[in-house]
């Protein structure tokens, strides 16, 4: 079975933003899109697409706002997008921007592509999603929409409006009344979403940008290497691990993040011959080594962190996987660089 659609919840930041800027209950409405209130601060962690769709959706239908995708976008900064943000804010021009999000798109979503394409003089930045595109996913396009349009600002000025524009979605008064984007040809109904614009913007230089670190060749190889998985199973642990984050996570929560019942979510990891605790499990693991060989955490703290409800629970579970006490492990680890994996 193909994998579950997934990014990064950086994407979240700008959306969350907006609303609780505009008095929005965004401590209700992230629930009731399957997503832990707590989860836009922890932003390279990676969250289904589809329950980005449905924040989008509800905000529509609860809050009355019939633009959110649009103005969420609209105000969004580029660095507040987490790793790809920040990193897109320190290329030299456009250009380089462009070029290194379309490069590494792949590590901060699945759901679908994005290039360029060059026709003599004009360039389009162009994107299509893997999943099918119906009236549902219309705010998540035109969120992304602005923010494709804020990355070519960030050289070209943020009153910069392109001259043509395709979206995937279907016609939208909303689009074509926007401020924004007046003096823009606008297609609906198109095979990609795309901006286009003059060939010379691609060396227009970037602002020095106030804040914003620059992040070292290892971070970044560890970022990339930490991207949506390829595969059912592991896809739907990189969602388990998210939300292991605060806690021990209920198959009830992953189920609900993943907008499926539990039942429908038991099937396809069972098709994928696991469960949900062995999920979690490994998850827990890895977590714990990690803190174990990298940091001095007391393990009491760790165990508390990782949802146990003490210490001996912890080092029961920690014998089970690697055989050895943490403590012993976290000896063995320092004194000889050894990363042992959970036993099956």
């Amino acid at each position: 079975m193909p994998p579950i659609a997934l990014v990064r919840a950086s994407i979240l930041a700008p959306i969350v933003g907006f609303l609780a800027r505009g008095g929005a209950r965004v401590e209700r409405l992230l629930p009731e899109a399957g997503l832990p209130a707590w989860l836009p601060v922890e932003a390279d962690g990676l969250i289904p697409t589809s329950s980005v769709v449905r924040l989008l959706n509800r905000a529509v239908r609860s809050e009355g706002i019939a633009d959110v995708g649009l103005r969420a976008g609209v105000e969004a900064r580029i660095d507040a997008l987490g790793v790809l943000g920040r990193r897109i804010c320190v290329a030299p021009t456009v250009g380089a921007a462009l070029q290194w999000a379309i490069r590494n798109h792949r590590a901060f979503s699945s759901s679908g592509r994005t290039w360029l394409a060059s026709r003599g003089e004009q360039v389009r930045l162009c994107a299509a999603w893997s999943d099918r595109v119906d009236e549902e996913w219309q705010q998540l396009e035109h969120y992304a929409l602005m923010l494709m349009m804020g990355i070519v600002r960030l050289g070209a000025g943020p009153t910069w409006c392109p001259p043509d524009m395709r979206l995937q979605t279907g016609e939208s008064a909303a689009v074509r009344e926007l401020e924004h984007l007046s003096g823009a040809r606008i297609r609906f109904a198109q095979p990609v979403t795309a901006i286009g614009f003059p060939r010379a913007l691609l060396d227009a230089p970037l602002p020095e940008p106030s804040g914003v670190r620059e992040h070292s060749e290892e971070s970044l190889d560890a970022w990339t290497a930490s991207g949506p998985a390829d595969d059912l199973a592991a896809s739907i642990a990189q969602v388990v691990e998210t939300l292991s984050w605060r806690g021990y996570p209920h198959i009830r929560s992953t189920a609900a993040a993943l907008g499926m019942s539990v039942r429908t979510l038991q099937r396809r990891l069972g098709s994928a011959r696991v469960t949900h605790e062995s999920l979690v499990a490994n998850v827990r693991f890895a977590t714990a080594a990690a803190l174990l060989e990298k940091t001095d955490s007391k393990i009491v703290n760790i165990a508390l962190d990782l949802g146990y409800s003490d210490h001996a629970h912890f080092t029961r579970a920690f014998r089970r996987w690697t055989g050895r006490s943490p403590n012993e492990f976290r000896r063995g680890s320092r004194n000889t660089g050894e990363t042992l994996q959970a036993r099956q």
